[in-house]
């Protein structure tokens, strides 16, 4: 991430709030931090920054990777979704590779998490907007853009890393374009699998 910048992107206006969907260990949390004006403890520009993570052990590094920097972030310790509840969590020896998972495959490393939902998170912001979301959510993002995307009227501009042996996102792609969007890929050299979409008009 810090060698290779797969995030970097020039953004047409300046970011002071960010939902990182899919923290980790709060790696990019730290990263976006550094290249936009928000979340240092010594900032005038601080507004808000929210991480989202559901492994139990990866929040717990996150927490300590935030405060460690002077970070200004509130940690959500769950799964994102469109609807709010629990959902069975398969953890995996890579720790940025965990994912949601039915019952019926949760297998051995499953685990019961905390879901949250993602209107409830926008909520949490000045005039439930927020700047940039980033999404690595492994699969997720079917769940988040597949269907009854409203929620992205709240977003400026949104960033995924897609999952396309877990959920295609050529349908996920037009979605969000007919959410008002539009879309810039980034970093195709690097990943070719992270896509950018700004808000028509921005």
């Amino acid at each position: 991430m810090f060698l290779e910048e797969v995030y970097a992107c020039d953004l047409p206006f300046e970011v002071r709030s960010v939902l990182d969907l899919g923290a980790n260990i709060g790696l990019s949390a730290f990263w976006l931090s550094r290249r936009v004006k928000f979340g240092h403890t010594p900032s005038s520009h601080a507004t808000s920054l929210i991480a989202v993570e559901p492994a139990p052990e990866n929040a717990a590094v996150a927490e300590l990777n935030l405060l460690s920097n002077g970070l200004l972030a509130e940690l959500v310790r769950a799964a994102v979704a469109q609807q709010a509840g629990e959902a069975w969590f398969e953890s995996r020896n890579e720790s940025n590779l965990g994912r949601l998972v039915s019952d019926a495959t949760a297998g051995p490393t499953g685990i019961r998490v905390p879901v949250v939902g993602i209107r409830e998170l926008l909520r949490r912001f000045p005039g439930g907007v927020v700047d940039l979301v980033k999404m690595d959510i492994e699969g997720g993002e079917a769940d988040l853009l597949g269907h009854d995307v409203d929620w992205l009227a709240g977003v400026k501009a949104l960033m995924v890393e897609w999952h396309d042996d877990r959920a295609d996102s050529r349908p996920l792609i037009s979605n969000v374009l007919a959410a008002g969007f539009r879309h810039v890929p980034i970093n195709i050299q690097r990943q070719e699998n992270l896509s950018l979409f700004l808000r028509h008009g921005i």
